[in-house]
């Protein structure tokens, strides 16, 4: 199932959900388009669902509360209410349990943003108006104002486009601008001034010489540094670069010498069109870390060729995996979706395997070069069922935390051709663990309908459940509701953060290597933001 084979969709602006035959497998690549999915099945890989060798990092199997934090027919602060579409818009959640996500609002002229909400409520960050992104129609210019000049427009919906918050409260995001000195660019909502600055836009220098003729999606770590794509005039290529402070650099292009032999021919594959005859690179989006690593995908030309993931320390670009290589969990590796990367270095993505004789399967993997393991697959028993439906990785949405832990979205079949969307954590150690399951009631009084495939997760033991949400009193079509689980601190596995707990940390204090019974955050040492991580969470689950 390669990527190539996905191409003609997903180049379609507008694609009703694939139809898809009783007993196929299939993959979500976007909010709008599946494709057949594999005919083989990997091998079982045995778990140690039951055992705590590393219970920091481990997730339990109960204890998981969760919040509305944004929803259908909410009133919006300036008046209307919102309109989200939940199920087709990802928001993204930092580590504080905020949240940034794009929404319409209805009975406004000023009727589409950027929000961010948590348990105190809901703020937006940039208003627009008009007909949407790419929609050709600017509305009545009054939108906020751009730094570009003008005012902003329209913001875009669906995957590609949900935009990455980090732990300072700053929002990446993409929009078209009406009457600036550009018609789009990516964005920088800074939380500390409340200020909108230009990372990049349309017609910018472009490092690598002449201009950005395209924009695309980008995504950004703790420390304001963004990776994106773009594509640039003269060889019409789309490289990967890198914002810094003001400052635009070329992280990697179409031509440099790729590790062990070869250069990289594709970088970013994929493109949308719109109405307004404009184009936008959407994908293979970069992936970057606090230390500043950035995860790509990559075609190579000459030397082994193929294609593979790639992580980037210090400038350097290491081939974390490739096609033909062995995977897990039988088979070899056949052909890559974008890898995201946490702050210890490990990589999920998704991935197709060759299973030898024609079959193929399809899933998430997690580790390092050396190191992975199958988090998900096509056939893998869930919930009483088997997976039948995944959703590919895409960068700027983090399921990964920085213990391993996979939030993972799937549709699993029963035995009478029932399928249900299931929402679950791949653990680092450990069988799955279903979080909530199409059906389920939910917070605000309905059930838990049809569900996003797209759910970010941080490192505070939160993630997001982005779904509809039928039935549910006061117009409340969809909703983003926001999961917290008893974890941090709890060191001991008994899910109560107390004394207990402290205990452990302090007999573990100053502990490096890795294997650190006191250590709350997964960063391999025990220390002060341990400490303060077990403090934050003093009395959790107890």
């Amino acid at each position: 199932m390669s990527r190539y084979a996905m191409l003609p969709s997903i180049l379609i602006q507008t694609v009703l959900l694939t139809a898809t035959a009783v007993g196929q497998m299939y993959v979500r690549i976007s909010d709008e388009v599946t494709i057949p999915g594999c005919d083989g099945r990997l091998e079982p890989v045995a778990t140690m669902y039951g055992q705590r060798d590393r219970i920091r990092c481990d997730w339990m199997p109960a204890g998981f509360d969760f919040a509305a934090y944004a929803w259908h027919n909410q009133p919006a602060p300036e008046g209307g209410t919102l309109y989200p579409l939940a199920i087709a818009n990802p928001a993204i959640i930092n580590s504080a349990g905020r949240i940034a996500f794009m929404s319409q609002v209805t009975g406004l002229e000023r009727n589409q943003g950027i929000f961010v909400a948590d348990e105190s409520g809901l703020t937006p960050i940039v208003i627009g108006c008009g007909g949407g992104g790419g929609s050709g129609d600017p509305g009545s210019g009054v939108g906020d104002p751009s730094p570009l000049g003008g005012t902003f427009t329209g913001f875009f919906v669906g995957t590609v486009f949900a935009p990455p918050i980090n732990d300072n409260g700053d929002v990446l995001f993409f929009a078209d601008v009406d009457g600036g000195s550009a018609p789009r660019g990516l964005f920088l909502y800074q939380a500390d001034s409340g200020q909108i600055i230009s990372v990049a836009a349309v017609g910018d220098p472009s490092p690598l010489g002449g201009t950005l003729t395209e924009i695309g999606p980008g995504s950004m770590n703790n420390n304001d540094e963004i990776v994106f794509i773009a594509k640039n005039s003269g060889t019409g290529n789309v490289n990967i670069l890198k914002w810094t402070a003001g400052a635009i650099t070329k992280h990697v292009a179409v031509g440099d010498p790729a590790p062990g032999g070869g250069t990289f021919s594709i970088l970013a594959g994929e493109s949308l069109g719109y109405v307004d005859g404009t184009r936008i690179p959407i994908g293979d989006v970069p992936g970057i870390n606090d230390a500043g690593q950035v995860s790509f995908f990559s075609v190579i030309q000459g030397g082994p060729g193929g294609r593979g993931l790639f992580v980037t320390t210090d400038d350097v670009h290491e081939a974390y995996v490739r096609n033909g290589e062995t995977t897990p969990a039988g088979g070899t590796f056949f052909d890559f979706q974008a890898p995201l990367l946490n702050n210890p270095g490990q990589i999920a993505f998704f991935a197709d395997v060759s299973l030898g004789g024609g079959q193929y399967n399809s899933g998430w993997f997690v580790g390092t070069p050396g190191n992975w393991r199958k988090a998900l697959a096509f056939y893998d028993e869930i919930a009483g069922g088997e997976v039948c439906m995944q959703a590919i990785s895409r960068n700027p949405i983090q399921p990964l935390d920085n213990c391993g832990n996979l939030l993972a979205f799937c549709a699993v079949r029963y035995t009478d051709n029932t399928e249900l969307d299931t929402l679950i954590i791949s653990p680092s150690e450990g069988g799955p663990i279903v979080l909530a399951q199409e059906g389920d009631a939910n917070v605000l009084g309905g059930e838990v309908g049809g569900m996003n495939g797209w759910h970010a997760m941080n490192n505070s033991w939160q993630g997001l459940l982005s779904c509809y949400t039928p039935g549910t009193p006061g117009g409340i079509y969809n909703a983003h509701f926001v999961f917290t689980g008893w974890g941090p601190g709890d060191l001991n596995g008994d899910g109560c953060v107390d004394q207990a707990d402290l205990g452990t940390l302090l007999a573990d204090w100053g502990c490096t290597g890795g294997d650190c019974p006191g250590d709350c955050d997964g960063d391999g040492d025990t220390d002060q933001a341990d400490l303060g991580l077990l403090l934050a969470h003093w009395g959790e689950g107890c």
